[in-house]
């Protein structure tokens, strides 16, 4: 009888509720950072206050691309007294200093090693890069300007004459529409030569006065000279009188 009151006595010291232990990673669960640069990493670890869970051991490890795991490295933790039988929580703060080169890359847990529990966090990735971002040579930046600008202006060039070529055609096709549909009277000349850098509008006006002056000296012809008129020219002089 005594020893089954003495066991309820010990019973809170020596039976602890499963998963009362417990270790956090702080911080954000990917981090990038260049060789040779220190990162520091804060772990939490939480357990009942009893004498069970009053000594541990904390370190941390990390598994590289390869999966290959590196050995335990113990870091301190800041201890602090807590409330028996009560959850308690400490900080574990530790900086990684072997982060030389890219071979460094990998995840990184912490973990808490009790006499007959073990924890380990979610782990922290972390890249490491052999070198940021660096300025191109400034013999590179010329070549690229040089080639950049030169293309600019072949294109411009390209389109200036493509853009000329189509103005010259688009006048000739105008000036043949107006031979056809314009071929004038007998002794009157056909075939104006306007200038060619002035307009097509231009070139309409002179035509529209070639047109009376060819009306008045077909006039002063005798009629028994004068060859029948063609339809096409009786509209031609039609369409000039209302002109």
């Amino acid at each position: 009888m005594a020893f089954r009151f003495l066991g309820l006595i010990l019973l809170p010291w020596t039976l602890q509720p499963a998963g009362a232990q417990q270790l956090t990673q702080l911080g954000d669960p990917i981090l990038v950072t260049l060789a040779g640069h220190h990162l520091p990493l804060t772990c939490e670890v939480s357990y009942p206050y009893t004498p069970a869970f009053k000594e541990y051991k904390f370190s941390y490890y990390h598994i590289d691309l390869q999966v290959r795991q590196s050995p335990p490295i113990s870091a301190n933790c800041n201890k602090a007294p807590g409330v028996e039988n009560k959850t308690h929580t400490e900080i574990c703060s530790f900086t990684l200093t072997s982060l030389h080169n890219a071979s460094a890359t990998g995840t990184y847990y912490c973990q808490v090693e009790w006499p007959t529990r073990k924890e380990k966090g979610e782990g922290t990735f972390i890249l490491v890069r052999d070198a940021g971002y660096k300025e191109p040579p400034e013999g590179s930046k010329k070549l690229l300007l040089f080639t950049f600008t030169g293309l600019l202006a072949m294109l411009s060039i390209l389109e200036t004459g493509l853009l000329i070529w189509k103005a010259k055609k688009w006048r000739m096709s105008a000036k043949k529409i107006l031979h056809q549909k314009d071929p004038g009277p007998a002794g009157c000349s056909a075939d104006p030569k306007p200038d060619q850098a002035g307009s097509i509008y231009t070139a309409l006006q002179s035509r529209q006065s070639e047109v009376y002056d060819c009306l008045q000296n077909d006039a002063s012809i005798p009629p028994s000279e004068r060859s029948p008129p063609t339809q096409n020219h009786d509209v031609q002089v039609a369409h000039s009188g209302v002109l």
